[in-house]
């Protein structure tokens, strides 16, 4: 309807797309024109015999959105993070089925995560970010090597997270992104201007996350066993048995190597997290609605939002990290968003873009038990077979 704002969630599957359609009124002149967000656009990369991916879903996503824009150009395009998740989606469109994407599409405004410019890492200010992020990728590579190599348990679960991060494919993705409009594509964060980086007059856009620093979110490693520096880890034909020293017990030394290889997951997960919180987390307002859009933002994110002071009560809640425990806070920082008794009568509602058996726990049901209690929450699950499902707030 003309005078009633629209947020699209399409169903691609484990990943987020959504289009958000705002009745824009200029101030001078009374003309309302229909303004358009379109963020993310991916889904997680098919591994193994796991479900989640499927980028067949992509065509009639975006046949959807070029139908949904006719003539008129998408006004602005929101990256919220370097995973593959949310950003393959636009360049596989490209490659496989609309070479001329960019010139349909006619994006006006980009904004991308701060840390995907490309120049971000060697600004002397983030030579800590900088530091991190190498770390990572090496930590990367390492535990590649590990998992082609043996056969550990919850295998498929851990290459799917190793997969999302790639940085190669990533890399290729949010380069394709920065070039949907390069004169006019802005690194967003916290504390940005914003003003010349989008076409809204009467719809008001504000950044709550990421930090411009991004070494913010980087946490810490566990030792891997010495496969990974042992000059062997690189060739995936030969499994490497490790044995204990002379003298030590054998029992001992196999639970100490298990040990340390279960750091695979949980360093697997510091990088992923990472990611996730350089999340652009922003917050649309319209006619007394206050509509918040959490990309993958983490606890860690989260934590830090209510440092600086941005969070507040929101009728709209894209919910963060597809349903995980982790993206959605509890305590004081939900109540900071979603209060136990509404600050006034507008209804409340939360969006979720999930899928089954992709990773363990997701969607979590107790998250989305403390969703219902507080809004009406909707869920890529209520029909898997349909396309997109809408959110509607009228003016």
């Amino acid at each position: 309807m003309a005078d009633t704002l629209t947020v699209r969630v399409y169903n691609v599957r484990f990943g987020d797309a959504i289009l958000v359609t705002v009745p824009d009124r200029d101030p001078a002149s009374g003309v309302v024109t229909q303004r358009r967000i379109l963020i993310d656009v991916g889904n997680a990369p098919l591994v193994a015999s796991r479900e989640g991916g499927d980028d067949t879903v992509f065509k009639a996503v975006i046949d959807d959105i070029l139908a949904q824009l006719g003539d008129a150009p998408l006004d602005l395009y929101v990256m919220t993070h370097e995973h593959l998740d949310h950003v393959q989606g636009l360049p596989y469109a490209a490659w496989k089925h609309y070479q001329d994407l960019k010139d349909r599409l006619k994006v006006r405004h980009v904004w991308m995560t701060a840390s995907a410019d490309p120049g971000y890492y060697d600004d002397p200010r983030h030579a800590e970010a900088k530091k991190q992020k190498l770390a990572f990728e090496a930590m990367h590579a390492a535990i590649r090597s590990h998992l082609a190599l043996e056969a550990i348990p919850g295998r498929e679960s851990l290459l799917r997270i190793l997969a999302n991060n790639d940085p190669s494919k990533t890399g290729q993705c949010v380069e394709f992104l920065r070039a949907l409009n390069p004169e006019a594509t802005t690194f967003v964060y916290r504390g940005a201007a914003l003003e010349g980086t989008h076409p809204f007059r009467e719809a008001k856009l504000e950044v709550w996350a990421p930090e411009e620093n991004t070494a913010e979110y980087y946490g810490r490693f566990q030792p891997l066993d010495a496969l990974a520096g042992s000059g062997r880890a690189g060739d995936a034909t030969t499994a490497v048995t490790p044995t204990p020293p002379p003298g030590v017990d054998v029992g001992a030394f196999l639970n100490l190597v298990a040990a340390r290889r279960a750091g695979i997951a949980d360093n697997l997960l510091a990088i992923d997290q990472a990611a996730n919180n350089t999340s652009v987390v922003f917050l649309l307002e319209w006619r007394g609605w206050r509509l918040l859009f959490a990309g993958d933002a983490e606890t860690r994110s989260w934590k830090t939002m209510a440092r600086q002071n941005v969070l507040r009560p929101v009728h709209f809640l894209k919910v963060s990290h597809h349903g995980s425990h982790n993206g959605t806070p509890d305590g004081a920082l939900f109540d900071a968003v979603l209060p136990a008794v509404a600050e006034d009568a507008r209804p409340r509602s939360a969006a979720i873009s999930t899928w089954v058996d992709t990773y363990g726990g997701i969607p979590h049901e107790p998250t989305n038990g403390r969703l219902r209690a507080r809004c009406t929450l909707r869920s890529t699950l209520d029909d898997r077979a349909a396309l997109h499902y809408d959110l509607e707030f009228p003016g």
